[in-house]
């Protein structure tokens, strides 16, 4: 069987360097499936049996042409419901309307699900969540945490997601943290864009530049080393789709301090800590229980860890995606075969 994995109009040299394309391909390979990799439609060869498509933003483009050809459509990545009631009136609508082609739309949480059909007609949505790396796991069996005193968060810096992951809040609370711990630190990831300029200024505001480190883009290895061993991940957000960075950071045994909006309770679970609002003031309270209390918060982080283990590995979607891709073949199978049966008759 020929499954041909569609991203439209996406630059090909990202579908092997973000991980969830890449992961994806991966496990459709590994069922046995011969996969083509398509960015356009005149990439769709004619052999394609099944197209499993990545977004829902051109779907109302490329799905009435591929069901011309009678190809189901599985599609599945993240459609935001803040960012969707946020853009134009016609990219709602193209993208409402495109929603009847998919044969099966497969969401990475149900907030999304839940959310969106309050917004608009799903057609058979279905839930698999995002999943974590293997190499996103505790450094040693006890988590011992090496920097105890680092508070760390990877973020790219653009404005908008700077107040989306509530970034400035942080440095405000990690002012209050450092009056109270002086050998706390805040260490900050992430591509530096047009929102770092802004942390920067309030970093020197607020007489905290020897304390808070950016390190701008880092490596997965970098990434990985600094949650295994920081003291508490932040990733307090206005809304999240998911929430894959917070599920790395677990993975890695890192004690998070989150809150409770949209999709991030369905990762974390009672696996963290949740701030009981979002002001700088209660942000610092829960950092400053995180930092004070190492055991507990490192035991916590080895019960966060068991639950991305339990949860959100790879073992998990594949198996997923194997019962339902075949069913979807088996459908398509079974009407091909009605159809010849009707031009023999015929």
């Amino acid at each position: 069987m020929h499954i041909t994995f569609l991203a439209y109009r996406l630059d090909r040299s990202r579908l092997m360097t973000t991980e969830f394309y890449r992961q994806d391909i991966e496990i459709l390979r590994s069922l046995g499936y011969e996969v083509d990799i398509a960015t356009s439609l005149r990439e769709v060869p004619a052999k394609t049996d099944l197209v499993f498509l990545w977004w829902w933003n051109w779907l109302w483009l490329v799905g009435p042409i591929l069901k011309l050809r009678r190809l189901p459509i599985c599609v599945t990545g993240s459609l935001e419901p803040d960012i969707y009631e946020k853009r134009s009136w016609l990219y709602r609508i193209l993208v409402r309307n495109g929603m009847r082609f998919a044969d099966q739309s497969v969401f990475v949480s149900q907030y999304m699900i839940d959310r969106l059909s309050q917004l608009m007609s799903l057609r058979n949505p279905l839930l698999c969540p995002h999943i974590v790396l293997d190499e996103y796991r505790l450094s040693t069996s006890d988590n011992r945490r090496t920097m105890p005193n680092v508070i760390f968060n990877v973020a790219w810096k653009k404005a908008a997601n700077v107040r989306r992951k509530m970034q400035i809040e942080l440095i405000e609370a990690f002012k209050l943290v450092s009056d109270a711990l002086p050998e706390a630190r805040l260490v900050l990831a992430g591509e530096p864009m047009d929102g770092q300029a802004i942390m920067e200024r309030r970093c020197e505001e607020l007489d905290l530049t020897n304390r808070v480190r950016f390190l701008g883009k880092i490596s997965k290895d970098d990434k990985i080393r600094h949650m295994q061993n920081c003291g508490a991940y932040y990733q307090c957000s206005r809304h999240e789709g998911f929430g894959v960075a917070i599920a790395e950071a677990m993975a890695c045994g890192a004690p998070v301090v989150v809150n409770r909006k949209t999709a991030i309770p369905e990762v974390v679970g009672p696996c963290g800590y949740y701030v009981t609002d979002e002001t700088p003031e209660a942000i610092a309270k829960t950092l400053k229980t995180v930092l004070t209390n190492q055991t507990d918060a490192a035991e916590l982080g080895k019960r966060a860890a068991a639950r991305i283990d339990c949860e959100f590995r790879f073992g998990r979607r594949r198996e997923f995606f194997s019962t339902l891709l075949s069913k979807m073949l088996s459908r398509r199978g079974s009407s091909e075969s009605v159809s010849e049966r009707k031009k023999l008759v015929a």
